[in-house]
């Protein structure tokens, strides 16, 4: 896990520095977050990867999230639309929007959402 640090140093975050953990009722979906310590930004973030089939549905964002694929493939599904997003390709989510999150044994991404502390702000 990312240790506090005064604002405006500048970090190195690498895989290894947290451990991942399993998303509750998300099979196959592992989350190593990095970007947690709110000394450090107001961004939250970390690796994705995942180690089966893997579908978290109708999730609804309290927050703005962007995804770098590493490996594999990511799906991305809302609206009636589909994203694939792979290797080196980003995509953007806006805040608000309802997904499905799809990928297979192999995928691994980085992600980055704002604010970091959406979970807190919604129980306000």
């Amino acid at each position: 896990m990312a240790t506090e640090r005064p604002a405006g140093r500048v970090l190195l975050l690498k895989e290894g520095d947290t451990p991942y953990e399993g998303l509750d009722g998300v099979p196959g979906m592992e989350l190593g977050r990095v970007i947690t310590t709110p000394a450090t930004t107001s961004l939250g973030g970390g690796f994705s990867r995942f180690t089966g089939e893997s579908v978290l549905a109708d999730w609804t964002l309290r927050y703005d999230e962007v995804f770098y694929v590493i490996e594999g493939e990511l799906v991305i599904e809302s609206g009636g639309e589909t994203v694939r997003g792979g290797p080196g390709e980003v995509i953007l989510i806006p805040a608000g929007t309802t997904v499905t999150y799809r990928a297979g044994a192999g995928t691994k991404a980085f992600f980055v959402l704002h604010p970091r502390d959406w979970a807190e702000r919604s129980a306000e």
